[in-house]
């Protein structure tokens, strides 16, 4: 009995056993399917036109495909495929057809789900299917719908969009202008998987929000014309299920960007100069040729040259070595595109002459334009030599000289040449027309040789070859040049394109310095003298010897004796007004206020205004050509003496400092018209003077600023205010009422100063002479 329990209990454990095996078999698979799911990823698209000029997009994964959910739009033509546990394994947004009805597609991936939009041309019957790690979408030809060949189109549901895409709608719309002119519009999305399709058509911008309501309260058209950006005007409305925000540039001279992050779309517009605009347009397509499409499989590469000769009406020649075939496809390119990538393909290039192309392998056209500089090396060594009288107007004709000679690459204005090599051209090599003697082969200085540099320049900044000498007669600022015809006509070229005159500009600076001053002082003394001592008996006085500072007595007199053995001050309360800075003396009322048998009582009331107004106006003014540093000053030279020690000795040393109105200025006119201008003022004023030497009172701004032709601006201001109230006054006395204020002395300051600095610039307009 023990036994067939045993052996039911071991059948049971290993029956549960396997059962867990099982179990943990079944989870393990489920895992690394999953990790297989997740691991798929899209490698490549690409796009093969069929037979019946149908397209077949091919999506390749890098593992087994999965058939997605597909549906399609009307307006605008759009075909919508959507993966789950599909990762975007090609580092790009979107991806260029240009075949068939198909433009391009772009790439959508966010929470673990991809979404491929494949833009039309038009909207198309199509069909879907799965060939092992491929997913292949089938395109119909673009064609009326009562012909072709028809396929199987998939249903859609709704007129427009199919109810597969969730709908959305937009939250906010705000306009911003950045730091440098830009122009920011931040659109807020409801959901931030919102699809958006952005392009520029007739000249504007224009975003389709799929699938988007738009709320009334956004549905306007904003004016944003005065922000002074790229942007004139946004308008928002509801067309169908779409949100279409368009956006209307003030001009074409802009680039604009966008970028979707954290619920928020954000297109900016930048300012774009007109340099830039054509750099950009140079840089993003640098061919023109009329277009053309070519389709073809194993074709000799001289039949396609045959066939673009015949399109273009030019002359094709190729080398003999120019051999091969070529497979392409091309559809509306422009023809030298075309060319270009046809060459490139088979290590080909081409040199044109007027309406001739050489067609040659890349090594054969380079082999041959070498041997070309060699042969016209030689001929210049060989060519006769010339020499030319060029009268240079405006500039420096040693100036010119040193540029040609490649001794100098500075400019020609005449403030900022470099003198690199100028010594040797003041030497032998600067002569005067009377020096100049004539040979058979031309004009030479006395020396034969005297164009010659001793230490020949560099070959890389000479403009004339080395056989070339160039003089010049200082007296007639005449520049002599002997060289071969073609360098010759190139150093004309050169001087008539840089000898201009130089613009002048008349830079007019004011400085005003407003001051305005405000004092007044109020004081009282009281004093006793005796009786018939001196100014002791004057019983009312009004000015003249009682207007006495605070600290002086009264009377005239220092102290009286009351029985000889008593000495009592004139002055008991001494709370005189007290003097202002412009040394003007108080006024004062003196009175006996009380006569005792031997003493009197004196009172005398102090008093004095001070006000006053002022204003400096400095005003340097300096004319210079474009971009050359001007300096005007006016002022003193404020001597101090420095003492030094050495050792025993001492030694003192008169030392000057300025003290001046200086106007420091480099002015640029720009091609605007505006000036910019590196501007340094100063207005220094002596000061008091110290034991160290006398106080310099700066004023001084340094700045850059630009300001257009004839404008006036403010570079900058100081304003000062001093306000100053003492009050000195005897405790509880000038405390009572009605009488406290002859025990109280009170002053009062309120000084005001202003410093404003302005600068106007004007371009000079300098008659030219007739020549």
């Amino acid at each position: 009995m023990c036994i067939k329990q045993e052996r039911h209990l071991l059948k049971q454990q290993g029956l549960l056993l396997l059962g867990r095996l099982a179990m943990g078999l079944m989870l393990a698979l489920m895992q690394i399917t999953l990790a297989q799911a997740d691991a798929l990823a899209l490698q490549a698209i690409n796009a093969v036109t069929l037979s019946g000029d149908k397209l077949q997009i091919q999506l390749q994964m890098d593992g087994d495909a999965v058939m997605p959910q597909v549906f399609q739009t009307d307006n605008p033509a759009r075909i919508a495929l959507d993966f789950t546990n599909l990762s975007n394994g090609m580092n790009k947004k979107s991806v260029a057809i240009n075949a068939g009805v198909a433009s391009t597609i772009n790439i959508i991936e966010a929470q673990g789900r991809t979404r491929l939009v494949v833009n039309l041309l038009q909207s198309v019957p199509y069909q879907t299917e799965v060939k092992g790690n491929l997913v292949l979408l089938t395109l119909a030809a673009k064609m009326a719908p009562s012909t072709g060949q028809q396929l199987t189109q998939a249903p859609v549901i709704a007129p427009t969009i199919s109810r597969l895409l969730p709908k959305q709608g937009i939250s906010t719309l705000d306009f911003k202008r950045g730091d440098k002119g830009e122009g920011r519009i931040i659109i807020g999305l409801a959901n931030p998987n919102t699809v958006i399709d952005t392009k520029e058509t007739g000249g504007k911008v224009v975003v389709n929000f799929l699938n988007t309501t738009l709320p009334p309260t956004l549905a306007k058209n904003l004016d944003v014309g005065d922000f002074a950006t790229p942007v004139k005007a946004i308008e928002t409305q509801q067309r169908g299920d779409n949100t279409v925000v368009t956006i209307s540039p003030m001009n074409g001279n802009y680039e604009y960007s966008s970028f979707q992050a954290e619920g928020f779309l954000t297109l900016e517009f930048r300012p774009l100069t007109a340099e830039e605009k054509v750099a950009q347009e140079k840089e993003k397509f640098a061919y023109n040729g009329e277009k053309l499409s070519l389709n073809f499989q194993d074709i000799e590469i001289r039949s396609v040259l045959q066939i673009l000769a015949d399109f273009t009406k030019l002359n094709v020649v190729a080398a003999d070595n120019v051999t091969g075939k070529v497979t392409l496809q091309m559809n509306d390119v422009p023809w030298d595109q075309a060319l270009d990538l046809i060459l490139k393909s088979k290590g080909l290039s081409k040199r044109r002459n007027g309406d001739v192309i050489l067609v040659a392998p890349t090594a054969d056209i380079n082999k041959m334009e070498e041997d070309e500089l060699a042969a016209k090396k030689v001929v210049e060594q060989l060519e006769i030599l010339k020499t030319e009288y060029i009268q240079v107007n405006y500039a420096k004709a040693e100036n010119f000289r040193s540029l040609i000679l490649g001794t100098s690459t500075g400019a020609l204005d005449g403030c900022n040449i470099s003198r690199k090599g100028q010594g040797d051209a003041r030497g032998d090599q600067q002569i005067q027309g009377s020096q100049l003697e004539k040979t058979k082969e031309g004009i030479l200085s006395q020396g034969g040789q005297a164009g010659n540099d001793k230490s020949q320049p560099s070959e890389s900044y000479r403009l004339l070859s080395m056989r070339g000498t160039a003089v010049v007669d200082g007296r007639t600022n005449t520049l002599i040049v002997k060289d071969t015809g073609e360098k010759i006509a190139e150093v004309r070229k050169l001087i008539e394109l840089l000898d201009k005159p130089v613009r002048q500009v008349m830079i007019e600076s004011r400085i005003a310095i407003a001051q305005d001053n405000f004092a007044r002082t109020l004081g009282v003394r009281f004093g006793a003298a005796k009786a018939g001592s001196s100014g002791g008996g004057q019983s009312f006085g009004l000015g003249g010897g009682n207007g006495r500072e605070a600290g002086q007595p009264i009377g005239g007199g220092t102290s009286s004796n009351v029985d000889g053995s008593m000495n009592v001050r004139d002055t008991l309360v001494d709370l005189g007004a007290t003097a202002l800075a412009s040394g003007t003396p108080v006024g004062a009322l003196g009175m006996t206020l009380a006569r005792g048998a031997d003493y009197v009582l004196n009172l005398e009331l102090q008093a004095l205004q001070d006000t006053g107004q002022g204003e400096v106006l400095s005003n340097p003014r300096v004319m210079t050509s474009d971009r050359c540093k001007a300096v005007i000053k006016q002022g003193i030279e404020i001597p101090y003496v420095s003492t030094s020690v050495s050792g025993n000795s001492i030694t003192s040393t008169t030392i000057f400092r300025d003290a001046v109105l200086k106007l420091d200025v480099t002015p640029q006119i720009t091609p605007s018209g505006s000036i910019t201008m590196n501007l340094n003022i100063t207005k220094d004023q002596q000061g008091q003077n110290t034991l160290g030497g006398p106080v310099i009172s700066k004023r001084e701004v340094d700045t850059t600023v630009t300001v257009n032709d004839g404008e006036t601006v403010v570079l900058g201001g100081v304003f000062e205010s001093e306000q100053k109230n003492d009050m000195s006054k005897i405790p509880f006395l000038a405390d009572l009422p009605g009488i406290g204020f002859l025990f109280t002395k009170k002053y009062k300051q309120e000084d005001k100063r202003e410093l404003l600095i302005f600068v106007t610039p004007k371009v000079v307009n300098t008659a030219v002479l007739p020549k």
